[in-house]
């Protein structure tokens, strides 16, 4: 079953969360369990009360999920609106101004690669196209795609609690527990890091030793501190 799920997921994420995003997503996850336990493991998680601790790192990640994802979801719809009125702009008016905004997205786009001459052609093509419908008085709505994008953000604020806080449902004394879980989360921050190095043609294990390093170091000072 596992060798069908993970390809799957795989291609869900693939399809639907640029690479940036689910790594940048996946960073703010692991440290915001790592805030919600340091927080928590302050009070010495006096009672017993590990199933609170659970909830409330659930809930931290949930929550902060829900808002990202909503948030950068209706930005990708506000930028799908202002890439419409672009074209429409160039192929209703096609006039200096419309011009010069087409051309600025096309050089921050793929078509940056292009010369000055050859996004003109580009330019060309795009206005010799009748225009559709005014994008000032149409009413944009999010797509299936981006609630997918959203699902995607949120699934990954909800799926990293669960290796994080997993050490305080094996281990009885929350002090170890709590210090397996940081650990887990060094060796997740030193992943995220080889990640981000190697899709930035840098050296992987510079990366994951700086990242993982930091994070022990944050944690270090953090106990030192008496969380």
């Amino acid at each position: 079953m596992a060798d069908r799920m993970f390809p799957r997921i795989r291609a869900f994420y693939s399809r639907n969360l640029p690479v940036g995003d689910l790594l940048g997503e996946m960073f703010y996850a692991v440290w915001m369990v790592v805030v919600s336990l340091g927080i928590l493991g302050g009070t010495g998680f006096e009672g017993g009360a590990i199933v609170t601790v659970v909830i409330i790192a659930f809930l931290v990640n949930i929550t902060w999920g829900m808002i990202d994802g909503l948030t950068v979801m209706h930005s990708n719809v506000i930028e799908r609106a202002r890439n419409d009125k672009i074209v429409h702009d160039l192929q209703a008016r096609d006039d200096a101004v419309a011009r010069r905004a087409a051309d600025q997205a096309l050089e921050e786009g793929i078509a940056g690669v292009l010369g000055p001459a050859d996004r003109e052609k580009v330019l060309d093509m795009i206005a010799s196209a009748p225009p559709g419908e005014d994008p000032a008085t149409t009413p944009y709505h999010p797509r299936g795609e981006d609630w997918y994008y959203a699902l995607g953000i949120l699934s990954i604020d909800v799926l990293l609690v669960v290796p994080l806080v997993a050490p305080f449902l094996l281990w009885s004394d929350p002090a170890q527990a709590l210090y397996a879980s940081r650990l887990i989360a060094t060796v997740l921050f030193a992943t995220l890091g080889a990640a981000y190095a190697a899709k930035l043609n840098r050296r992987r294990w510079v990366a994951a030793l700086f990242l993982g390093t930091l994070c022990f170091s944050v944690f270090s000072l953090a106990f030192l501190a008496g969380w």
